[in-house]
């Protein structure tokens, strides 16, 4: 648990329920009260002055205090809060900047990373589904969808998945690249999935004539 958070962590610095309602803390929507207006138990945390992940914390604070709808500040907030050591704080961003823009599928995506590194592996299902149904190519939520199909011991479905990751992005199967890769065993079978031809034409190894071959049987 703690390398995937690490993990996690590392995935929210690049990125930079039947329903959401069924996961979702309470949003400000449908109510007048700005959640940001009050004090904020995590802000006893913060030294803006000295460190610039609390600064960048305290900006998105700021702003969403002024405008508590915005869709991207909640996303940034929430992955500067992963890196402060506040996950459940940050799935409550994620939350709400999908129920800002519900198309968001960055915030989708960050939402599944957050809940599957806390466990919450139906609720990361689902991000991860609504990544995938905004953003048709996004390799890194199919991928995770593929590993969570093989640790739950459905191999059909992780295959499929991890051919439709690698085929739109190789660079999953560095390990540089995509750690978890190490936790399939099944990454040889999605790659025949995937390059059907490829991998049988790779298979085919024609042999050239060797150096002198036949000489000998033209000497006399």
């Amino acid at each position: 648990m703690k390398r995937l958070l690490t993990l996690t962590i590392a995935a929210l610095a690049l990125a930079g329920c039947n329903s959401i309602a069924q996961y979702a803390n309470t949003h400000h929507h449908g109510s007048s009260k700005n959640p940001y207006e009050g004090r904020i138990f995590y802000t006893k945390y913060l030294n803006p002055g000295a460190s610039p992940l609390d600064a960048r914390i305290q900006r998105d604070l700021d702003q969403l205090r002024a405008n508590p709808d915005q869709a991207t500040v909640h996303n940034d907030l929430g992955a500067a809060l992963v890196e402060k050591g506040f996950p459940k704080d940050a799935e409550t961003e994620f939350e709400r900047a999908v129920n800002d823009d519900k198309n968001f599928y960055a915030a989708w995506y960050n939402l599944g990373l957050v809940r599957e590194s806390r466990g919450d592996f139906t609720g990361a299902r689902f991000a991860y589904g609504r990544t995938v149904h905004y953003k048709p190519g996004h390799a890194l939520a199919l991928f995770h969808l593929g590993l969570m199909s093989e640790t739950s011991g459905h191999p059909g479905d992780a295959i499929d998945y991890y051919a439709k990751a690698f085929k739109y992005n190789r660079q999953l199967l560095d390990v540089h690249v995509n750690p978890l890769i190490l936790d399939s065993k099944l990454v040889a079978q999605a790659l025949i999935k995937a390059y059907p031809t490829e991998h049988a034409k790779e298979s085919m190894r024609f042999q050239g004539t060797p150096a002198g071959y036949g000489e000998a049987a033209k000497k006399p």
